[in-house]
């Protein structure tokens, strides 16, 4: 039997870059837990197997077309979650994206793009889903930021993903913002920081031998993390284990910032 303070029934959470990898793999664990899930994303084609298995579990899933870096999509995003589940309590910012890249090549669509996905994206969606949150007396949001935030690591072809970097930093940041500022509206906001995750998006990384062989020699566990491994912290972010916890980034890195 599983521990009441993790339980997540009759909560309504909305996953951003839920259309495949982590995003997916997110809302299905939140769905185990207990939730109803909207999955947002711009490309849908992903959904469907994930869709039938959390409704198999008797959740609602409601799937949604949108481009979060859109004013009008945001808004839509959120107003149709939160009609298709009966309300919203949970987000989970995901969406993101990188440019690996020397600094010296990184172009200035190159920054917009990811800064307007990572950062000023989050800003919007998790205003705007905090009125939702208000009005139900309450709310947890997830932003999954990187161990990037806190630290650079500079892989051997010499890049260092500055705006990634940057961006995941402003989550860091921008956590703790909204964290202040909503505590006593019983909103809880913190970030997840993880290391290097097995993913389509990480193919490249895992089949180049000399940037694999750095990620694992600087991880004391010698390994990328798995997509499943990030359920567990997001459960426990979402659920009532987790009320006295706002503000705060959790390292889940495999020791990278403990060895």
């Amino acid at each position: 039997m599983s521990h009441p303070l993790f339980d997540l029934t009759g909560q309504k959470a909305l996953v951003t870059g839920a259309g495949r990898g982590i995003g997916l793999t997110l809302a299905i664990g939140l769905a185990r837990a207990g939730a109803d899930v909207a999955l947002a994303d711009i490309d849908l084609s992903g959904v469907a197997d994930g869709r039938r298995e959390i409704e198999a579990m008797g959740r609602k899933c409601v799937p949604i077309e949108a481009n979060v870096t859109e004013g009008d999509s945001v808004d839509r995003m959120v107003s149709e979650a939160t009609a298709g589940l009966g309300g919203l309590t949970i987000l989970v910012n995901n969406a993101g994206t990188n440019v690996r890249k020397k600094t010296d090549e990184v172009t200035e669509d190159d920054w917009d793009r990811v800064l307007d996905l990572n950062l000023k994206s989050l800003f919007f969606i998790t205003r705007r889903a905090g009125e939702e949150m208000k009005k139900a007396g309450g709310g947890k949001v997830i932003n999954i930021a990187s161990l990037m935030g806190w630290s650079v690591f500079r892989n051997p072809h010499q890049q260092t993903y500055g705006p990634y970097a940057s961006s995941k930093g402003g989550v860091i940041s921008l956590t703790r913002s909204f964290a202040v500022e909503w505590a006593r509206e019983n909103i809880q906001v913190n970030a997840i920081c993880p290391t290097f995750i097995e993913t389509p998006l990480t193919k490249s990384l895992v089949d180049d031998p000399v940037v694999f062989g750095a990620i694992r020699d600087r991880t004391p566990m010698g390994r990328l993390g798995l997509m499943e491994e990030l359920v567990g912290p997001c459960v426990f972010l979402a659920s009532a284990a987790s009320n006295l916890v706002t503000g705060e980034s959790l390292l889940v890195d495999g020791g990278w910032h403990a060895g």
